[in-house]
This record gives C-alpha cells, sequence and structure tokens, in this order.
C-alpha cells in the first residue's frame, strides 16, 4: 500500500533541526495514518486544524491555510493545509473530495511518494474562486467551524484529543478549544 511509502520517505525529509522534525513527523504521521485507516475523504478542514494544534501543542508554529489547488490547466478545488516556515505540510490531500483524484501527501513541500516538489500547486486562483463551504471557513474561528460540523459540534477538539494519544502528546479538550478556539486561517491566493 502506499501510505507504506510515504511513511517510510517522510524519514528522508527535513523542515529543520532534528527536534522539530521528530515532533512534526511523529504529529504528521499520526494524522496520515488516521486519515488512511478511516478512508477520510475530504477532510482537510478537520485535519489541517488538527495537524497545527498537535504542532503548536509541542511549541512548533504553524500557519494553518485555506486557499485553492490548482490539478492542471482546468483542474482546481478548495483545500486546507498548514505551513512551517512556508513549507507545506499536508496529509489530506492524499483523500480529496473531487471525483477520482489522488495525490500523494506533501511534507515540508515535497510529495512523500516522489521526494520532488508536488504535481499540484497551493495558492492558485481559479477562475471561480471558493465554494460556499470555502467561503465559510475561510471566515470562521476554529470555534466557529466547530460549531458548524455536520458531525460532531466538538469533533475538532474530540478528534485532536484522540491523535494527540496516537502521537504520544498530551491534551486536554477544553483546554484546546480555549487556546485555539479564535484561531483563523490564512487565505493564501496567488
Amino acid at each position: 500500500m502506499e501510505s507504506k511509502i510515504w511513511l517510510i520517505n517522510i524519514d528522508g525529509v527535513s523542515l529543520h533541526s532534528n527536534s522539530v522534525d521528530y515532533k512534526a513527523k511523529k504529529s504528521f504521521k499520526a494524522v496520515l495514518n488516521w486519515i488512511v485507516k478511516t478512508n477520510y475523504r475530504g477532510g482537510c478542514h478537520d485535519t489541517s486544524a488538527v495537524l497545527h494544534m498537535l504542532l503548536g501543542e509541542q511549541g512548533i508554529n504553524s500557519s494553518l491555510c485555506i486557499g485553492e489547488v490548482k490539478i492542471d490547466e482546468r483542474s482546481f478545488f478548495d483545500h486546507s493545509w498548514v505551513t512551517v516556515d512556508g513549507l507545506i505540510l499536508d496529509a489530506s490531500v492524499c483523500m480529496p473530495n473531487i471525483g477520482s483524484y489522488t495525490f500523494p501527501p506533501v511534507f515540508a513541500s515535497k510529495d512523500l511518494h516522489t521526494l520532488d516538489t508536488p504535481a499540484i500547486h497551493y495558492g492558485v486562483s481559479s477562475p471561480v474562486g471558493f465554494d460556499s463551504e470555502a467561503k465559510f471557513v475561510s471566515k470562521a474561528s476554529l470555534s466557529e467551524y466547530s460549531l458548524g460540523h455536520p458531525d460532531d459540534p466538538n469533533k475538532l477538539w474530540n478528534l485532536t484529543k484522540t491523535l494527540a494519544k496516537e502521537a504520544g502528546i498530551k491534551v486536554n479538550a477544553g483546554k484546546l478549544k480555549v487556546r485555539y478556539g479564535a484561531v483563523m486561517r490564512n487565505i493564501i491566493c496567488v
């Protein structure tokens, strides 16, 4: 299965120092494993927020981003991802909610299948712009987004707690709400 290749290849990619890499990789791997295991297609807004919080809980500054991703000359999709010092971390791109498309996850701006620059382009504006869901997500704090979640108004906080345990990080769901509730996504467009 490709996810095994991705998990092996992540060790060949580096963000910064060994301590930042180790912490970021264990969080990223926990999120990626959960996405693959649950077949969580189209969950980029949830999983990018979770990754952002897991990184923050380990003292790693990251930016939670939303924008459009260009597949080819005519195809775009709305998407959320995380950056650390301008480098893209995107586990959920392996299961987007767009037809039959799949892409390798991206860590430190590297495609985890080829270890090259991703074939897709982040933050490129399409002729039509955001759909209604992305418009809402781009204007909502994490608390507002979580309250409007169709599955569970506490999904973000509970999922972060679950995946923190997988990554060996201790968190409290209530404290996550307080610490990250006001976080807004950075709108990225070229």
